[in-house]
């Protein structure tokens, strides 16, 4: 089973989240500010949060069970008395299938148990259904704002929610659900096909 650990980003990290950064997909789905900004530009700003912009945002390291880098979080909009931020997150493209999904859990669950966040705010720009479906997106955006964005030559429609812990765990736990049931099915199916 793979698993997904959090750590601090470091400037270590800053050129492997900067080949993320001008990924086509990662672009098309999340922002493109990449495209016009200088690798210097990019590393002094991503140096500059790590020196002294922890009071609004941070950049988390997503690591696979080896260490490898797998990924990024970062948190924005901190406010640390409501105990709120926005969380954004994207994953690098050899990584996206196995370790996509355990990623965004890994991410949510750092913030919350060891950043103390309550609620978090979600954004997904309207198209992109990698990890959440076009329906499940429609059901849980609470505001959807169009021109929210402008990616790779087009304005994007975004769709915002929040989330708070509970919420969260009670979404967590009918995923499981959900792959319980189907482990089930499976295991009657192949002991129906087995037994004939």
């Amino acid at each position: 089973m793979s698993f997904v650990t959090v750590r601090h980003f470091t400037e270590d990290d800053v050129p492997v989240r900067i080949a993320l950064l001008r990924e086509s997909r990662f672009q098309a789905n999340l922002t493109d500010f990449a495209v016009v900004s200088s690798d210097d530009d990019l590393t002094a700003g991503q140096l500059r949060t790590i020196a002294r912009e922890h009071d609004t945002k941070r950049i988390l390291t997503l690591c696979a069970p080896g260490g490898e880098i797998v990924g990024f979080a970062w948190i924005t909009s901190i406010d640390w008395r409501a105990q709120t931020c926005e969380l954004s997150f994207g994953v690098l493209p050899r990584y996206r299938g196995p370790f996509g999904a355990k990623a965004v859990i890994a991410a949510h669950t750092h913030i919350r148990s060891e950043l103390n966040m309550r609620v978090v705010i979600n954004q997904v720009l309207e198209h992109n259904t990698m990890l959440v479906s076009a329906e499940d997106l429609t059901d849980r955006r609470r505001v959807r704002c169009a021109y929210d964005s402008y990616t790779v030559g087009e304005w994007r429609t975004a769709c915002y929610w929040t989330e708070t812990q509970e919420e969260a765990r009670r979404t967590l736990d009918a995923v499981q659900e959900r792959r319980r049931e189907i482990a089930e099915r499976i295991r009657a199916t192949s002991a129906k096909a087995s037994a004939s």
